[in-house]
């Protein structure tokens, strides 16, 4: 397995911590792409399903997972949420890096169908890119509609905040230049994508030193070295420069 941006590292250790006390639960990932997260959550004792559009990514997340599937604690879906089977219930949904992707007439639908599958005292989490400061190519790119704010998450369709913060602040801030850089070389292309192609796209990326590091970067590129990096978002949670989001929504 190739090393994980630092970002994504930073994100992970933090749904580490929140999801210490749910071990056994069952779980939702909705738009698990290559099950890089689902991972994460099957790690910290839970069982469920990670449903995406993009079937490459699926078979990515099927590898990956492969023991986890091998012993029934988890499932891959290539469908659209929206049809997805609401007799089943979940004890956690998460959805990250999703609903950016969604106009206003498509949000509050999807967001319903989240609550409908959520089980009493069940929770929503959201990952969400943040901070309008921050729009560039890759919000272009990846078929965003918006960069979230702390603000939008006050009255999120009746559902109650019950936990939200910034991330990876400072170390996305100071990439970004980079990171715009990277995308515009290796995916310019997909700009001639309609926005739900590229939406779709999103599920599987492959940018040399943005999504995807050779596997010796796992030297540097790991929990243990960036710790202290995680120590810093933990302490700038509420800096509105943030350009992650997460927050996590009861009923």
């Amino acid at each position: 397995m190739r090393a994980l941006p630092p970002g994504n590292i930073l994100q992970n250790l933090y749904l580490k911590k929140r999801l210490k006390n749910y071990k056994d639960k069952r779980f939702l990932e909705v738009g698990s792409g290559n099950g890089l997260l689902s991972n994460v959550i099957l790690e910290s004792g839970l069982k469920g399903i990670g449903c995406d559009l993009n079937s490459g990514a699926c078979e990515n997340n099927k590898v990956l997972n492969a023991n986890y599937i091998e012993n029934n604690s988890y499932q891959v879906l290539n469908q659209d949420f929206m049809n997805f089977d609401e007799s089943k219930k979940f004890d956690i949904i998460v959805s990250a890096f999703v609903i950016e992707h969604l106009e206003d007439f498509e949000l509050a639908p999807f967001i319903g169908k989240m609550k409908r599958l959520l089980s009493e005292n069940g929770k929503i989490i959201l990952f969400v890119p943040s901070s309008m400061k921050y729009w560039g190519i890759e919000d272009v790119m990846a078929g965003h509609i918006k960069r979230y704010e702390f603000e939008d998450f006050n009255d999120f369709f009746e559902l109650n905040n019950t936990h939200i913060t910034g991330l990876t602040y400072p170390v996305s801030n100071i990439l970004f230049s980079l990171s715009n850089f990277l995308v515009k070389k290796n995916e310019s292309s997909k700009l001639d994508l309609s926005q739900k192609e590229r939406t779709v796209y999103t599920g599987n990326r492959n940018v040399p030193f943005k999504t995807n590091f050779p596997a010796v970067f796992k030297l540097i590129l790991n929990e243990f070295v960036l710790y202290p990096f995680h120590l810093l978002q933990l302490i700038f949670g509420k800096n509105k420069n943030s350009m992650v989001i997460y927050c996590e929504l009861t009923l």
